[in-house]
């Protein structure tokens, strides 16, 4: 049996950018810079640092998304990135999703035949 989950992954909301960012441990700087191979800086709207000391830094397009900054040369593990890159933007998805039912309702029903059945579910 297959599931699939289709979350957009876009990221256009720097504040919900970085509330994710947080939640997942990183080390958050708005603006900030951010080193490339050797001494270039260049300068963030956010710089986010994990604990091994991976930097990546957003800068905000023409089309007003965020790009993301990324000097792949910092480690070897090219792999390591695609990881850290997969969770943030899962992550950022899932808070976008969440967000956006904040003003949809839910009520939950619950229908049974005996009066047993609706004195379980209620307690």
């Amino acid at each position: 049996m297959s599931h699939l989950t289709i979350l957009p992954t876009v990221i256009t909301d720097l504040e919900l950018l970085e509330e994710t960012l947080l939640a997942e441990n990183y080390l958050v700087q708005r603006p900030g810079l951010i080193k490339a191979f050797g001494q270039d800086i260049y300068s963030a709207e956010l710089v986010a640092t994990n604990r091994s000391g991976l930097q990546m830094g957003w800068r905000r397009d023409d089309d007003g998304s965020l790009a993301l900054m990324l000097d792949l040369g910092q480690t070897n593990d090219s792999a390591g990135h695609q990881t850290h890159l997969k969770t943030i933007l899962r992550a950022y998805a899932l808070r976008s999703a969440l967000r956006s039912t904040d003003g949809a309702t839910f009520t939950p029903s619950l229908t049974t035949t005996e009066q047993q059945g609706a004195e379980r579910a209620m307690s």
